[in-house]
């Protein structure tokens, strides 16, 4: 899809992109992530120059490898089988310096991922009236491109924005998560979609922390239940006991909803009604639940909010790869041609003009194994209340973990502070 006032392209790989409304989150209010609008839909225009499994493929190679490690033989396959050139996916993030310098591929790599919700709920209606990125982490990936450290922000961090005209914003301070919702735009008056709110949180993440970055990507994590569905359930170890406040049961066994929220956005039990519980210990999620799981952050016996939340969206990244490749997709063409449809149709990326398998064969040395995550205020809430509005602030330690990932010397700080590397269940 062409985006003129981008210079470039930002490639959604569905048939729609909606255009949520900001005017909330303009006004500098914070985001209610469950008020509900219809987004309008745009149509895509197809490239056909090369096989469109293979865009897909190169594209879920990337977001698995940056994002879990893994898949690697799968993608090498299917790419070897790829004909013709790989069209390129970008845009134009205006600011010089959010972009990272250097020759392509070479160095140091920071790349954006940032898990979102755009607007479709699971059975595929529409419920949002913001795009909301609901996970918002960082792939930093040192010169020798053999390892990798994710590190998460947390959606509810209070920053600057900075002043958006593509999108008609003036600035102002809010949530970090409302950046890419300001950028994304309005659905009555159009706007620049999922390259606008990638450029306008990238803007903000660099101006707030001086990360350029190289790469960028979105995922809709509602869109893997369908992956989930092919591979027939996700194995994945519960680390702490969860409740849900999204599907539950009454006395007779009828499904219900468990929880309903206060103007502050605080879950409240409606009587009769038991939400779903999620164990602790290694368990068989099916689609639904392996979704549901992933987006809880209220009833959790650990009370990690948004942290435990992050943490298990990474789990599952990681327990979707590790079921693919027990399956045999490493070897069986059809089923990993179905599994990349799948996956492929809930992403978007910005590659800073560099081919797409240029990005796969950079990263193809980083396993599973090799990605480590790192723990944002040590997993810890660091409260923070601004006007009234409860948010999120960056610890000292915090803050020195960012500057040392800036100054490539991540390692250095990990072993001064060991602790601070998380637990992969």
């Amino acid at each position: 899809m062409r985006d003129t006032s981008y210079g470039g392209r930002m490639r959604s790989f569905g048939a729609t992109e909606s255009r949520p409304s900001t005017a909330r989150a303009q006004r500098g209010e914070p985001l209610d992530w469950r008020e509900g609008d219809e987004p309008r839909r745009k149509k895509g225009r197809k490239k056909t120059r090369t096989p469109r499994w293979a865009r897909l493929l190169v594209t879920l190679g990337v977001l698995l490898i940056v994002a879990s490690g893994g898949f690697l033989v799968t993608a090498k396959v299917l790419l070897d089988k790829a004909t013709g050139s790989i069209t390129e996916v970008e845009i134009n993030p205006g600011d010089n310096s959010v972009v990272a310098k250097g020759q392509a591929l070479k160095g140091t790599l920071n790349i954006l991922l940032v898990g979102v919700d755009d607007g479709m709920a699971d059975g595929g209606e529409v419920r949002t009236e913001v795009a909301r990125a609901d996970s918002i982490m960082i792939l930093h990936v040192p010169e020798s491109h053999d390892q990798g450290y994710i590190v998460s922000l947390p959606r509810d961090l209070w920053v600057k924005i900075p002043r958006f005209p593509k999108a008609n914003y003036s600035g102002g301070m809010n949530k970090l998560n409302a950046a890419y919702a300001i950028g994304y735009g309005d659905a009555k008056g159009g706007g620049p979609g999922r390259a606008g709110g990638l450029e306008l949180l990238m803007s903000t993440i660099n101006q707030e922390l001086g990360i350029t970055f190289n790469a960028a990507t979105t995922v809709n994590f509602t869109g893997f239940t369908t992956a989930v569905k092919q591979l027939g359930g996700v194995t994945m170890y519960i680390d702490e006991k969860v409740t849900s406040v999204h599907y539950g049961t009454d006395a007779r066994g009828n499904p219900c909803t468990p929880a309903r929220f206060d103007s502050n956005m605080v879950a409240h039990t409606i009587p009769g009604c038991k939400g779903k519980i999620y164990d602790k210990g290694t368990r068989r999620l099916n689609a639904e639940e392996a979704l549901d799981y992933t987006r809880q952050r209220e009833w959790m016996e650990l009370d990690d909010g948004d942290y435990g939340r992050q943490r298990h969206q990474q789990q599952f990244i990681k327990a979707l790869v590790r079921e693919a490749k027990a399956q045999g997709l490493t070897t069986n063409l059809p089923k990993a041609l179905g599994l990349v449809s799948a996956v492929g149709s809930t992403l978007s990326m910005w590659t800073n003009g560099e081919k797409l398998e240029d990005w796969f064969f950079t990263l193809k040395d980083i396993a599973g194994s090799d990605i480590q995550m790192i723990k944002t205020n040590n997993g810890q809430f660091n409260p923070a209340q601004i006007n009234g509005t409860s948010a999120e602030a960056l610890s000292p330690l915090s803050k020195e973990m960012f500057a040392a990932l800036r100054e490539k010397k991540i390692n250095e700080f990990l072993m001064q502070h060991p602790d601070w590397l998380g637990q992969d269940s």
